[in-house]
């Protein structure tokens, strides 16, 4: 089975539990999975239009159109998204203030839509978190999402130390699925049990 596998999400890792519980899970139902980078609106189409078999990691998320596609409903990821500020700025006194700021967001992730709604000043969009870094220094955006683990992963040490978490908790967390082809209608049952076990076999990979 072909299966999009998202290449560029800000909770992306070198060592991704997920992957390791859908290939224990297919490999139980002698099935061998060929995992395809892709960016999420091609996966997302491909699989749509029966050109692939699934897609692994899509976050449930208001507005996830998964028609033509089966939820295989056991969570394989959750992140807990932090509201990041330059380090010499103040965070906003409430999470309720974060209307009147402005986010900034990468290309092609649909998650950071979450927050491009709820602003009433606007939003950015650039192509790497690098450049999400240098927006908040040059003051064209307030602030972006993103988990601790992703900001340990992919911004070095320079660009860490430029910004700060804000508020106790994390502003959001969210959760990531597999969806199957509509096509394979006839195994997603035995999927979803086949997964669930190879889930419970792990300890909890959550990011917080």
């Amino acid at each position: 089975m072909k299966i999009a596998v998202l290449d560029y999400d800000l909770d992306s890792s070198e060592d991704e539990p997920g992957l390791n519980y859908l290939v224990e899970a297919a490999a139980k139902m002698d099935i061998k999975l060929e995992l395809i980078p892709l960016p999420e609106t091609r996966a997302h189409r491909l699989v749509q239009h029966g050109e692939l078999d699934g897609e692994a990691f899509p976050y449930e998320i208001s507005g996830h159109d998964s028609s033509h596609m089966i939820k295989i409903d056991v969570p394989i990821e959750s992140s807990s998204l932090w509201i990041w500020v330059p380090e010499t700025h103040s965070c906003p006194s409430d999470p309720n203030q974060l209307s009147n700021f402005k986010p900034v967001g990468l290309n092609g992730i649909p998650y950071f839509g979450i927050f491009y709604q709820l602003s009433e000043v606007g939003f950015e969009k650039v192509s790497t978190p690098h450049i999400m870094v240098k927006m908040l220094r040059r003051h064209r955006a307030d602030y972006f999402p993103a988990s601790k683990r992703s900001i340990e992963f992919l911004l070095d040490e320079t660009d860490q130390a430029l910004i700060k978490p804000c508020f106790k908790e994390p502003f959001i967390t969210i959760t990531s699925y597999f969806y199957l082809n509509e096509k394979h209608h006839a195994i997603a049952e035995q999927f979803k049990q086949k997964l669930a076990e190879a889930v419970s076999l792990h300890s909890d990979d959550d990011d917080d």
